[in-house]
């Protein structure tokens, strides 16, 4: 089967596995902020921010470093896994630490219980990286889905009895451990067909693998302050209740996010393996192509957002019905995302990701002066428009280097026709405003398909680059 079909293939099985794994997802979150309120969903949303500052720690970039190392040794892939696993297993243990610091923090006594048990579905996480990035080189991301869609299920089944039963907010925290263990068991055995999973100690491949890490980590390190400090000081500042609501539409943009990093991921192997052996004309346009591609996504998601933010805020409760502007803030963030997060994984794919922490750095720091000066003052709204201006420095940083790195800067000129194409889109999301939420959404989808293709965008040719990368 040639690369193309097999990442056309993949493509598409990601693209359906994540619909319904979102779906269930966002099916979570609304019946979670339904009932556990503003105040108890930011209970949660502390546990969550304050635990993912170590399992930073532990990340390690082991997503993009397992699929790279892996790839550059096919013939010695049993052991080079073995190897990973191992090491990602050791380096996790760090984030047993966050239940012991927790305790000198100023939380309620439910928030620090919360976070004790939500460290072991942080640990199962920091495992579950290895597995896919496995699945990113041997192009089977279905695989790793699967296990995703099975933990949101089980987390899912078990928010509903936490809401039938009434069993409160730690009965949900356990639902998260175990929707996590669901997850890995499932990809465990479904990683079986491409390797024989076992332990190994090699000096030399554990060297390769920190040189590899340490700047990865350096720069999500920089990229936590600025994604996550927001939400520490928030909890600092004001009420659970505010944290509750910027966390839930925070977590609108967590879920979006997934398609842009899911998207980056699958060429990750490929745009390294054209770098690697100096296929530059492979390399830029599959670069372009992929870059047109994810700014054709992100302009409708503003747009939308922009005409029904209100009535999607309202979904997660009448407490949160007024957030709609928080909602929007953070979509455009989110859009500025979808190509900053492109911009970064080819970065990595041409191994210059120690070129960048300065950049990361920088941004960190511009974060957090930020945070500390405008969420006292403006609480979730200073929150949300310091994570927009962190963004697109980042983005704009990436963008400067990438000539530096590859020698010449991928066009941005599909943001301008991008644009237009969504006029038609709002126009009908202005004037059936009053129309049922769904309707809107599906047909704003639709004009928006409509509009690409009589501007001559939506062709075959289009169509095969969005599916095959090609």
């Amino acid at each position: 089967m040639s690369q193309n079909i097999s990442i056309a293939r993949n493509t598409i099985v990601q693209t359906i596995g994540k619909i319904i794994s979102i779906a269930a997802g966002w099916a979570t979150l609304v019946i979670l902020t339904n009932y556990l309120g503003a105040a108890g969903f930011g209970s949660y949303t502390i546990m969550s921010a304050y635990l993912q500052f170590f399992g930073v720690a532990a990340d390690l970039g082991f997503v993009l470093v397992s699929a790279q190392l892996l790839a550059e040794k096919p013939q010695e892939k049993d052991k080079v896994f073995a190897n990973l696993l191992t090491f990602r297993l050791t380096t996790a243990l760090i984030l047993f630490l966050a239940p012991l610091v927790i305790w000198l923090f100023p939380y309620s006594l439910l928030i620090k219980q919360g976070v004790v048990i939500l460290t072991f579905s942080f640990f199962i996480i920091a495992l579950l990286q290895v597995f896919t990035g496995l699945f990113q080189k041997e192009l089977a991301m279905g695989r790793a889905l699967l296990g995703e869609l099975a933990g949101r299920l089980v987390l899912l089944a078990v928010v509903l009895i936490a809401l039938l039963a009434e069993k409160g907010l730690l009965f949900v925290v356990w639902g998260v451990v175990f929707g996590s263990l669901a997850n890995l068991l499932l990809v465990v055995l479904l990683s079986r067909r491409f390797l024989k999973i076992s332990l190994a100690w090699d000096r030399e491949i554990w060297l390769t693998i920190w040189q590899r890490s340490w700047p990865i980590t350096l720069g999500i390190v920089f990229n936590l302050v600025y994604l996550k400090a927001d939400t520490l000081i928030l909890s600092l500042t004001r009420s659970e209740a505010e944290v509750g609501i910027y966390g839930a539409m925070y977590r609108v943009l967590e879920v979006l996010i997934t398609f842009p990093t899911m998207f980056a991921g699958l060429l990750l192997p490929v745009l390294a393996a054209a770098w690697a052996r100096q296929d530059l004309i492979t390399f830029r346009q599959t670069l372009q192509k992929s870059l047109d591609v994810v700014i054709y996504l992100a302009w409708p998601l503003v747009i939308g957002v922009a005409f029904t933010a209100a009535r999607l805020s309202a979904l997660f409760g009448s407490e949160f019905r007024n957030s709609g502007v928080i909602l929007l803030m953070l979509v455009i963030a989110t859009s500025i995302i979808f190509v900053g997060t492109y911009f970064g994984h080819v970065i990595v794919a041409v191994g210059r990701q120690r070129s960048m922490i300065w950049a990361y750095a920088l941004t960190a720091a511009i974060s957090l002066v930020g945070y500390l000066v405008f969420i006292p003052a403006y609480g979730a709204y200073g929150a949300a428009g310091m994570t927009i201006v962190a963004e697109l420095i980042m983005a704009t940083l990436g963008y400067v280097m990438l000539k530096k790195f590859i020698g010449k800067r991928p066009s941005l000129s599909k943001l301008g026709v991008a644009f237009l194409a969504t006029v038609p889109m709002a126009i009908f999301l202005w004037s059936g405003a009053s129309l049922p939420l769904l309707v809107l959404i599906t047909g704003s989808m639709l004009i928006y398909g409509i509009t690409l293709y009589a501007f001559g965008i939506l062709t075959r040719e289009f169509i095969t680059a969005l599916i095959a990368i090609s």
